[in-house]
């Protein structure tokens, strides 16, 4: 038996254990990677630094003297523009509104007077416009309004001349677009033409609803709707009806309150009724006095929707008419 067997070990806490490591102790991959992360962590700290640096010479610079900045690229000249339109816009009528001069710099282009070049006519929408540097290029997007009516107007210093108007009420010459296509629209009627101070024309109010008829004309009874040829607010903003002129019924009356589809229904059905009955000339249709359609004809007579044949009328009290 081991005498010193029964002798208890020297007891020792956690404060007893050695708690450094020495470099010799550390293993050769373990240094390796904390020079590593010491590279890393000084690389960053001087890229920050120099940008930093390079930030706040160009701020100096932009301030103090901003030629300096444009001097290495207005040498760059400008090689084309690209043009891109969703209308009728040629690119005759863009280098015209551009004027931009032969040797022009694509960097000196100032991009925020060309966009004012091209918004200034009322045509164009919206711009954009945009640098390409790979081949020295000038973009140049339009999105170009669409025209629902004609109106005769003055623009400038002449004779008054026809004016296109978009569902936004803005009013522009036109460019670009040919007889036929402006013969198919209505003319405007019981508007005034208001200028702004840049010689421009107010948009014209009511345009909106004017549009939403004629494209529900146009999309359910084109018949009927290629015949219309005035369209008149003369009564718009006091009784929110529209009126339009057309070739066949001098005077119809729509409800700007009510749904455009269900009146146009209404009226394919009072012009097929009388084509039954010996087709007689109406002389006015009106979708806002009620349910029950007033439909006046040319020879006194008068003809309600909900009945089959035509009735002559000329004892009944005439329906207080209002002018158009």
């Amino acid at each position: 038996m081991n005498p010193t067997a029964s002798i208890p070990p020297t007891a020792r806490t956690w404060k007893d254990i050695r708690q450094g490591v020495s470099k010799r102790a550390m293993p050769r991959e373990g240094r390796r990677r904390v020079w590593r992360a010491g590279v890393k962590l000084g690389l960053v700290c001087a890229v920050v630094v120099g940008c930093g640096c390079v930030a706040l010479e160009l701020y100096q610079t932009w301030e103090n003297n901003p030629g300096r900045l444009k001097e290495p690229v207005k040498a760059v000249p400008l090689r084309r523009v690209v043009f891109t339109t969703d209308g009728v816009l040629d690119r005759a009528w863009l280098h015209q509104t551009l004027a931009l001069p032969p040797n022009a710099s694509l960097m000196a282009l100032d991009l925020h007077a060309l966009e004012s070049r091209l918004l200034a006519s009322g045509q164009v929408h919206r711009v954009m416009l945009r640098r390409r540097f790979e081949d020295n290029a000038l973009v140049v997007g339009v999105e170009e309004r669409v025209p629902v009516a004609r109106v005769m107007g003055q623009p400038d210093v002449g004779p008054p001349r026809e004016l296109l108007v978009a569902r936004d009420g803005v009013a522009f010459a036109g460019t670009g677009y040919d007889a036929a296509t402006r013969e198919r629209l209505p003319w405007l009627d019981g508007i005034e033409l208001r200028r702004t101070a840049r010689h421009a024309f107010e948009p014209i109010p009511g345009m909106e609803p004017v549009a939403q008829l004629l494209a529900a004309g146009n999309a359910l009874v084109p018949q009927l709707a290629a015949g219309w040829q005035v369209v008149s607010l003369a009564r718009f903003a006091s009784d929110q009806e529209i009126i339009v002129r057309s070739r066949d019924i001098p005077e119809i009356v729509f409800d700007v309150q009510a749904a455009f589809p269900d009146q146009l229904a209404k009226l394919a059905y009072i012009v097929d009724s009388l084509r039954t009955h010996g087709n007689p000339p109406m002389a006015r249709v009106d979708f806002a006095a009620g349910s029950q359609v007033p439909v006046e004809l040319r020879a006194a007579e008068s003809l309600s929707p909900g009945r089959s044949s035509l009735f002559s009328s000329p004892s009944s009290p005439n329906r207080p008419r209002r002018d158009f």
